[in-house]
């Protein structure tokens, strides 16, 4: 019987396998012999074999098709839905340590050093300041930090300025 198929575990320390293999259908004695597929269970106690008729069989092999289909399907909308509420979260979050800093300067009369964050707030705070700087809310000068009251520039600014 030629084998198709085999998958071994160990587990607690006994090998459990299983094996698909088939028979072919053969000519014997001038009459056909269907063939058949075989799914045998095994361990170390011993081995159980089920047949399958080809047509049990490619049901089978279709089922598992479908449903495995169904699975890729169901990952990548896991997938997006993952992101999805990871991105809520962590822009949520990231509103919040603004708030936060924004807060902290206001109380510190607007401006304050890096080390005063990381000591009051948090370490995650003074790392943010970076993008707070790029958005326009802070400015940092060394390791000061100053809270922008100006308005942020936009295109139309800076196209009035060059001109």
């Amino acid at each position: 019987m030629p084998i198709i198929g085999r998958k071994s575990h160990t587990k607690d320390g006994q090998k459990i396998y299983i094996r698909i293999g088939e028979s072919p259908p053969a000519i014997k004695d001038g009459k056909v012999q269907e063939g058949a597929f075989f799914i045998i269970l095994g361990d170390d106690m011993g081995e159980k074999s089920i047949r399958l008729t080809d047509q049990e069989a490619i049901d089978l092999a279709n089922r598992i098709i479908t449903i495995y289909q169904l699975h890729v399907r169901m990952y990548r909308k896991l997938d997006k839905k993952t992101y999805e509420e990871y991105k809520q979260s962590h822009t949520a979050n990231n509103e919040k340590i603004e708030h936060e800093i924004v807060k902290f300067l206001l109380k510190s009369g607007g401006q304050c050093t890096i080390e005063d964050i990381r000591e009051s707030l948090s370490v995650k705070h003074a790392d943010y300041l970076t993008h707070l700087e790029k958005e326009g809310v802070v400015k940092i000068k060394g390791n000061n930090v100053f809270l922008n009251f100006g308005e942020r520039e936009n295109e139309n600014d800076i196209n009035d300025k060059s001109t």
